[in-house]
């Protein structure tokens, strides 16, 4: 275990977040660990604990630099061909009171601190899927509605008239995916949607304004092809997402970022 100081930042670091604002540069870890997981196991979990805190179990650093980051693992792009294989147990344990909004540059600090690693942004013209408006009439379908309630800002308290139980949650079981968002933005579902639609980014480009609910039950990209051996009703993703929101997944081309990294080393030890 390490332990580090929460208002200190290296210089390395600073660089890494360069783009994030100074608060979010200063969040750190009270204590980390890092090690090497040499079982073998193909499977691997990510846990947001309280506090802030995460616990990953026989994880990829390449993963965990999306997590950290917030965006998609195809969206990381350079680095060493160990990223993608060697696996790590790693745990960041926030101090109490920590909000769960501090948790993705705490990884960023944990990853400049023990990994060195040092990143930038790029915008890439990619395919990617827009998503619009599936009927003329702008009638949208039955699991799409604007939202119940206003929600709280990130950060702050509810008070009567808001929702403190705003967010994204998805699961996938077998072959079936599951996707409840509460109160958000469009935008929010797009990005929701991108993480089972293929390693395509997906724009929102639907016109609409103001927070929403969406209930989605969907075979998620890949799932579908297997339809004959699957037990349940599940549509592929696409059909799910213009029969349940009313919306289309339509390709195109845009911009994507991309997260470029410059250089990165094997962790130092515990």
């Amino acid at each position: 275990m390490r332990r580090t100081a929460r208002q200190t930042v290296t210089a390395l670091a600073v660089l890494v977040a360069v783009t994030f604002p100074l608060a979010a540069q200063q969040a750190a870890f009270e204590i980390t660990s890092v090690k090497r997981n040499v079982s073998a196991s193909g499977n691997s979990s990510n846990r947001n604990l309280a506090n802030g805190s995460y616990s990953g179990t026989n994880v990829t650093l390449r993963s965990l630099i999306a997590r950290a980051y917030e965006v998609r693992a195809f969206q990381v792009t350079g680095g060493p061909q160990w990223l993608d294989f060697d696996r790590f147990d790693i745990v960041g344990r926030g101090a109490e009171g920590t909000t769960n909004e501090m948790r993705p540059a705490m990884l960023r600090s944990l990853l400049a601190d023990r990994f060195k690693l040092v990143t930038h942004r790029e915008s890439r013209e990619q395919p990617v899927y827009a998503l619009v408006l599936a009927r003329s009439d702008g009638r949208l379908g039955p699991q799409l509605k604007r939202a119940a309630l206003a929600c709280a800002a990130a950060g702050t308290q509810a008070v009567p008239g808001q929702s403190a139980a705003c967010g994204v949650d998805t699961s996938v079981n077998g072959r079936t995916g599951t996707m409840t968002i509460t109160g958000m933005p469009l935008d929010a579902v797009a990005a929701a949607l991108a993480n089972f639609a293929g390693n395509r980014a997906v724009i929102n480009r639907t016109g609409l304004e103001g927070s929403y609910d969406v209930e989605l039950r969907f075979a998620p990209e890949g799932a579908a092809l297997a339809a004959s051996s699957r037990n349940d009703d599940a549509p592929a993703i696409f059909t799910a997402v213009e029969e349940q929101l009313g919306l289309k997944l339509q390709s195109d081309r845009g911009p994507v970022p991309f997260l470029v990294i410059d250089s990165v080393q094997a962790p130092s030890p515990d």
